[in-house]
Order: C-alpha cells, then sequence, then structure tokens
C-alpha cells in the first residue's frame, strides 16, 4: 500500500474517533453524529480496504475508488437524512462488491458448503457478502421507517443496521487469522475450524433477530455459543498459528473481541433487569463499541494495511499496552468526562500512525501473504 493511501486512511481512521465525540460535546437537534463515526470507519475506510484487499493490488483500482468515493457520498447523505441519494448509492455499492465477490469467488457462494476450501476463504467471501447484504437490507430498512411504515419495531432503526456494516470488517480479519493457521480442511483442526465458521456467521444473523424481536434469553444462549466460537479460534490461532509480528496484534484483537463478548453478555443481563434504565448502561455500551471498532477492528485493518510489510520496527508490547489503554479505558471515558477526550484522541493517534508508518526492518517483501 502506497504511503499516501496508509496516511489518507489513517486519517480517516482518526476522523471518525473525533465524529464519535462530536455528538457528546457538540449535539446537534436534527443531526446523528454517530452515524459519521460509525460510517467513516466502518463503511468509507473498512469497506474499501475489503475491496482493496481482495483485489490484492498495490493501489486503489478504479472499482475500489469509485467505491470508496460512493460511501463518502452514502454517509454524507445518510448524516443529512437525505434518504433518496443513500438508497441510490447504497444500490451501486453493493453493485460494485458483488462485482468483485463474483469475480473473485462465484455467485452463489459453494465454498461454504465444502470442507476442501479454506476457511480463511470462507470467511473472505462472507465478509464480501455481508457487506452487499448490509447495504441492501439498510435501504430496506429506510423505505420502510421513512415512507411505508409497514412494520413497525422498537428495535428496527436506522442506527442498528447501519452498525452492522462493522461485521464484515470482523470478518475480513477472521479470514487473515485463519490464512495463517496451517490445517487441512478434513482434519479435526480444519473441521473445529469449520464449526467455527458457520457459528459465528449464523450466530451473529440468529443475535440481531432476537435482538429485534427483543429475546432476552435466547440472546444469552447465542452469545454464550459466539463467545466460545470466539474463544476456539484465539487457541487454535495461538497453537498454530505462524510465528511473526503481526500474530501479536491479531492475537491482542481477538482479546479485544473477546472483551465485547463478555461486555455484550453483561448488557443483556442488565437489559432483563426489572429497573432497567439506558442511561445507567451507557458507559458498557461505550466500552462495547469502542472495543469492537477501534480494539477488534482497527487491529485486522491495520495489518491488512501493512501486511506486505512485515516485519516493521516497533515496540509491539508497548503500542499493544497504549492501544488496551485509550480503546477500553480512555475512549469510553471520553464519553463521559470531557477532559479524556483528547487524552483518548491523541492515544489514538499514536497507535494508528505507528502502526501505519513505522519502518519497514528490510526492503523484501513481508513473509505474511494470504493464500487459500
Amino acid at each position: 500500500m502506497t504511503r499516501s493511501l496508509k496516511l489518507f486512511f489513517a486519517t480517516m481512521m482518526i476522523t471518525a474517533l473525533c465524529f464519535g465525540y462530536a455528538g457528546v460535546y457538540f449535539p446537534l437537534e436534527h443531526y446523528d453524529f454517530e452515524r459519521l463515526h460509525i460510517f467513516l470507519f466502518n463503511l468509507c475506510t473498512g469497506g474499501t480496504i475489503i475491496l482493496y484487499f481482495t483485489e490484492g493490488k498495490d493501489k486503489l483500482s478504479f472499482r475500489t475508488g469509485m467505491f470508496l468515493v460512493l460511501s463518502l457520498l452514502y454517509a454524507l447523505s445518510a448524516f443529512f437524512e437525505i434518504y433518496p441519494v443513500t438508497i441510490i448509492i447504497s444500490i451501486a455499492l453493493a453493485s460494485i462488491v458483488e462485482s468483485l465477490r463474483i469475480e473473485k469467488f462465484s455467485i452463489f457462494p459453494w465454498n461454504f458448503f465444502t470442507l476442501k476450501e479454506s476457511v480463511s476463504a470462507k470467511f473472505h467471501q462472507a465478509s464480501l457478502l455481508c457487506l452487499s447484504i448490509g447495504l441492501v437490507m439498510s435501504s430496506i430498512v429506510i423505505i420502510n421507517n421513512e415512507y411505508m411504515h409497514a412494520v413497525v419495531m422498537e428495535k428496527l432503526a436506522l442506527n442498528t443496521f447501519f452498525l452492522g456494516f462493522s461485521f464484515p470488517l470482523s470478518l475480513i480479519t477472521l479470514s487473515v487469522i485463519f490464512s495463517m493457521i496451517r490445517a487441512n480442511g478434513e482434519s479435526l483442526t480444519g473441521i473445529i475450524s469449520v464449526i467455527c465458521f458457520w457459528t459465528i456467521n449464523l450466530g451473529v444473523i440468529i443475535f440481531f433477530i432476537f435482538i429485534l424481536f427483543e429475546k432476552f434469553y435466547p440472546q444469552l444462549v447465542v452469545t454464550s455459543a459466539l463467545f466460545i466460537a470466539v474463544i476456539t479460534v484465539f487457541r487454535l490461532y495461538r497453537k498454530l498459528g505462524q510465528k511473526m509480528q503481526q500474530k501479536q496484534f491479531l492475537s491482542s484483537g481477538i482479546g479485544f473481541l473477546i472483551a465485547t463478548a463478555i461486555s455484550g453478555i453483561v448488557y443483556i443481563f442488565y437489559q432483563m433487569a426489572p429497573d432497567y434504565n439506558p442511561v445507567n448502561t451507557k458507559w458498557l455500551l461505550r466500552i462495547h463499541t469502542f472495543a469492537s471498532l477501534y480494539g477488534w477492528n482497527l487491529c485486522g485493518l491495520a495489518v491488512i494495511c501493512r501486511f506486505r510489510d512485515f516485519p516493521i520496527r516497533m515496540h509491539s508490547g508497548m503500542v499493544i499496552m497504549v492501544h488496551w489503554l485509550t480503546a477500553l479505558i480512555l475512549a469510553p471515558l471520553g464519553t463521559l468526562i470531557a477532559p479524556f477526550a483528547p487524552l483518548a484522541i491523541a492515544g489514538y493517534v499514536f497507535i494508528v500512525v505507528t502502526l501505519f508508518f513505522s519502518n519497514v526492518k528490510n526492503r523484501r517483501i513481508g513473509q505474511f501473504i494470504v493464500k487459500y
């Protein structure tokens, strides 16, 4: 990845975090800064990196560049609630993603149903498919909520569906992780990996349905299954993953994912309490969100952006420590106590700049190249 492109993505990620605080300290009556916070990181930056990674080129292609431009327009139109434009752009974005997915894999995701295909490839196609489906589903929700009002549900909110754009990022990171686990598809490890693939993908879909219908006990069951799957992935990766510098960051990323799962389970218990008040659990939701977006997802995107550069010159342990301090403590506190927001942004700038711009140890192409 070129230095200018890394600078652009780093700037987008930092801007996304800043918008996460804008709505708290500079609220607008009719506009929700949370949308820009979500879109700039998940869709504009994350979605573009997924397409860039899929094409495997050093620079953005015309197709991926168009996705980036349109995703920025999508974010602005959704923020300003110009929904007809948002719907039209979403169709164009989904078409771009699907054209690349079909070119890379196939129209129907046959590789989901065979043990001969690597789990890494399964997660990769699932990431692209989830991204295009997420764009289409969001448009359907916009049409329903703003124009037709055919289905009325409290949880059927636009911001809830917009949060779903983080899931493709999780899947592409899992694709990278499983590309570093060398296991035959028909071996015990391969079968366990496939079980993890289906548990994570179906689990998230089923969990989302239970959220819409506010079924708390089923949510606990599904979340527990997801938690076990994530722990299993972590153990497989620690035991069988190739030893290389980026393994430390991805292991740290899975740690953030585990923290996200735990906070999600705790939040469900809070919701089940008779005296539940959403105001009292804002701090927990903030921890959950920051651990997911700026912990787990950032680890994956940073490794993808620099996968040809590793090993790089940096003190990995210190960066990981600052990352955890920022994502789990400073960033959530910044939404509640004003002086912590600049500290969180400063810590995040340090992490992003270090991960994106640390010098390469040698000029040879790094050892990490994804193979299916």
